[in-house]
């Protein structure tokens, strides 16, 4: 018998065939229909016709949803519509096919930067750099958010990696000097500074720059010098004359800083910050006089603002005639019941002279009408300390002025006397031994230190931190008697 051809074979193979042909098909059918919807979304959104591109866009999608790019031109288009968050849905879905799709990354890096969402703006720029490492607008972007999260280094590094790519300029450099200053790295700061003003002498902005640095730095008669430079390129620039000023009351250059102040008066004679400032200067030479009259006709002229009755107060005060500084401060606040600061001056002149009951209800006043003021909680604290009651009352005020300004020694030394009246003297000493590595002239902080030394009966420390409050004021007749006594006992 003749052998059958083997058909059944033949017939799965022609089937396999046509169904990879059918297949194939297919998908390049559906490419075709993606890349014609894709091509007909692009033309209507550039015609400005959103909704129907999205249409389109959506069908492109259909048969291509695995596409990144189309969930971009999607985002685009809802973006275009003013709908945010459906153009942010479309990005990240985006980013989920294709994590490193960079058209998805500048859209979500620009949107939630300029919805405030720092963090995830940053770091879609952080991985757009990595795949752009030499794009000066990433790399100019990403220093500038480094600033606002207060990421200085690395926004420093960035401003570098700048200059290595395009060159030096003067507004890279003056950047770098402004970072460096508030980094306290006021070498470096200078450096870059110095470096963009050789590039544009003519900026004002890096002459103001530098003189604030020399300032920040302690160096007063260099900061002085390039204010007066400044000064003479904007002889009407009130500003740069308070700036002057300023540096050379530091320098203590008076006749220079009255000058200044007296150029600033000259163009705004109501000017209170000049006003306040020309009373420092006499106030350094101990001319209280001159102060006294300055403020009196000031009165006269402005309509008796109550700022300058606090400024007489602080005047009279310091000239120790502290009854006339009462009836300044009491002015103050005649004059403008919620002013704050006027009732914190009459506070501490009711210590002043005894009267610590007026002074405790004047000090509960200003936090009253300003519960954030740091001087006023740390006083009223301080007194409570002094006086060993509300110790754990007068322990969270301090603790909110240290939260308002946490680098002050004097509001240190207060928290360190509430936890030595708590006998807690380990935290008394650490907090002591900081308000004493930041001021460095305070008798009052010296002699807690010798207290809290003499309760642990470290008796040499105690007797030398009591000698240092001494050498400091030797009008201090407490600290006399207990140096006196400790010395007695030793021997």
């Amino acid at each position: 018998m003749a052998a059958r051809p083997c058909v059944p074979h033949l017939t799965l193979l022609a089937l396999t065939l046509a169904g990879c042909a059918t297949t194939h098909r297919a998908s390049t059918d559906a490419d075709r229909l993606a890349y014609g919807a894709y091509l007909r979304g692009l033309m209507l959104e550039r015609e400005s016709q959103l909704p129907e591109a999205l249409d389109a866009y959506r069908l492109a999608l259909e048969h291509d949803h695995r596409s990144a790019r189309l969930h971009v031109r999607v985002g685009a288009a809802f973006l275009k519509m003013g709908q945010a968050d459906k153009a942010l849905q479309a990005f990240h879905k985006a980013l989920e096919l294709a994590p490193d799709q960079p058209e998805a990354l500048r859209w979500v890096a620009m949107l939630r930067t300029s919805q405030g969402e720092l963090d995830q703006g940053v770091a879609a720029y952080e991985r757009l750099l990595e795949q752009e490492p030499e794009d000066a607008f990433l790399l100019s972007t990403l220093a500038d958010l480094y600033v606002l999260q207060n990421k200085l280094p690395q926004a420093i590094d960035l401003y570098h990696r700048l200059i290595q790519l395009g060159g030096p300029s003067s507004q890279l450099h003056f950047n770098l000097g402004v970072l460096h200053g508030r980094l306290d790295q006021f070498d470096e700061a200078l450096c870059e500074l110095s470096r963009a003003f050789e590039l544009s002498p003519e900026l004002l902005e890096t002459r103001v720059a530098l003189g604030l640095t020399y300032e920040m730095a302690g160096r007063f008669d260099q900061a002085a010098a390039h204010y007066e430079e400044a000064v003479r390129q904007e002889p009407l620039n009130g500003r740069l004359y308070q700036h002057a000023a300023r540096a050379h009351l530091n320098a203590r250059h008076f006749h220079e800083a009255a000058a200044n102040y007296q150029a600033v008066l000259d163009l705004a004679p109501r000017d209170l910050e000049a006003i306040m400032g020309l009373v420092r200067v006499w106030l350094a030479q101990y001319q209280f006089d001159e102060a006294a009259a300055f403020l009196a006709r000031k009165l006269t002229e402005l309509g008796e603002p109550a700022e300058l009755y606090v400024a007489l107060g602080i005047v009279y005060r310091e000239a120790k005639h502290h009854e006339e500084a009462m009836r300044a401060f009491e002015r103050a606040v005649a004059k403008q019941a919620d002013y704050a600061q006027g009732h914190f001056y009459l506070a501490a002149q009711l210590d002043q002279l005894g009267r610590r009951p007026e002074a405790r209800a004047a000090l509960e006043h200003t936090i009253a009408l300003d519960p954030n003021h740091p001087d006023a909680l740390n006083y009223l604290g301080y007194l409570d300390a002094e006086a060993g009651v509300n110790l754990a009352e007068a322990k969270t005020m301090i603790e909110r002025a240290l939260s308002l300004d946490p680098e002050n020694g004097a509001y240190l030394d207060s928290l360190g006397w509430v936890y030595y009246k708590m006998d807690r003297l380990d935290e008394a000493l650490a907090y002591l031994e900081r308000a004493a590595a930041l001021i460095h002239d305070d008798p009052v902080i010296f002699d807690h230190l010798g207290d809290v030394h003499f309760k642990r009966r470290n008796l040499d420390e105690a007797r030398r931190f009591w000698q240092r409050a001494l050498e400091l004021d030797e009008t201090q007749t407490a600290i006399q008697e207990k140096l006196e006594q400790l010395l007695s006992s030793q021997e």
